[in-house]
């Protein structure tokens, strides 16, 4: 249900006709505030974790609605899914942990699929979107490498995260693109978007990982990405290039397998302990 619930991030951000710093900032209050709700509580444990993690997840909010604007949506859930290269990169800087076999393949499969998916769009001049997206890729490491710091609470940084998206709601009353469209249409789809797709995704997923292997968490996950440009496709009709569809093919898989071993193997480690 939650990857099921995310994967209408992007339909939703083509449907609303204000631009994605708007959308970002109006979808994450109200997904704190119904977080809250569910709650019961809007007090949050205030440390360097929960800081790192909140800004990240505001970021990586902020770069995925832009870049869902100048690009694909395929290509924007595509290329944020391939934060694991990232983790892999910045776990070899900060903590010189030098990559093994499987981060390796992660490297170089990730990297080729990342390649096809710039091709066409360095040729056309058209790729500032895809760099949004890489980006966003890069924060959403930055989520999970903060939520690893101790007393990371990953529930008070979803939160706070989204709550400090109120900071960015002043940029709607210069959004020329919201100031032309401000009807009910746009605010009951940013409505339906903050708490069903944002908040109910987050919702979901902290009761069901609860109750999920790691091994299965990862599989199931991959289903946004790939269900995220279904819709837009069956909806807009908007479609990925050839060269799109096989690079997102290739990360997705890259990605998926990657996933598989690294959770396999700390399973062994656990159980051999």
């Amino acid at each position: 249900m939650a990857a099921l619930f995310w994967s209408f991030g992007g339909l939703f951000s083509k449907l609303i006709p204000w631009s994605g710093l708007t959308i970002a900032a109006v979808r994450s209050v109200i997904a704190a505030i119904t977080i809250g709700l569910y709650r019961k509580s809007f007090l949050f444990k205030l440390n360097k974790s929960t800081v790192l993690a909140s800004i990240c997840i505001l970021l990586t909010t902020v770069l995925f609605m832009m870049a869902n604007k100048m690009t694909s949506a395929a290509n924007a859930i595509v290329l944020q899914y391939t934060s694991p290269l990232f983790i892999i990169i910045l776990s070899l800087i900060i903590f010189k942990q030098k990559p093994k076999k499987r981060d390796l393949f992660a490297v170089v499969g990730v990297g080729f699929g990342i390649g096809l998916f710039f091709f066409e769009q360095f040729q056309s001049g058209n790729y500032m979107g895809d760099l949004l997206a890489l980006a966003s890729g890069l924060t959403f490491a930055g989520v999970f490498f903060s939520n690893k710091l101790p007393g990371a609470s990953p529930i008070d940084a979803t939160y706070m995260g989204n709550m400090i998206g109120i900071v960015l709601l002043p940029f709607m009353f210069v959004d020329k693109q919201y100031a032309a469209h401000s009807g009910w249409l746009p605010w009951l789809t940013i409505l339906a978007m903050g708490v069903i797709q944002q908040a109910g995704g987050y919702i979901f997923f902290s009761k069901g990982i609860k109750h999920t292997s790691a091994t299965s968490s990862s599989i199931i996950a991959t289903l946004e990405p790939i269900l995220n440009p279904l819709w837009v496709f069956l909806v807009i009709g908007e479609l990925p290039t050839p060269m799109a569809l096989v690079g997102g093919a290739i990360v997705l898989s890259t990605v998926l397998i990657y996933n598989t071993i690294v959770t396999r193997e700390n399973f062994r480690n656990i159980k051999t302990g």
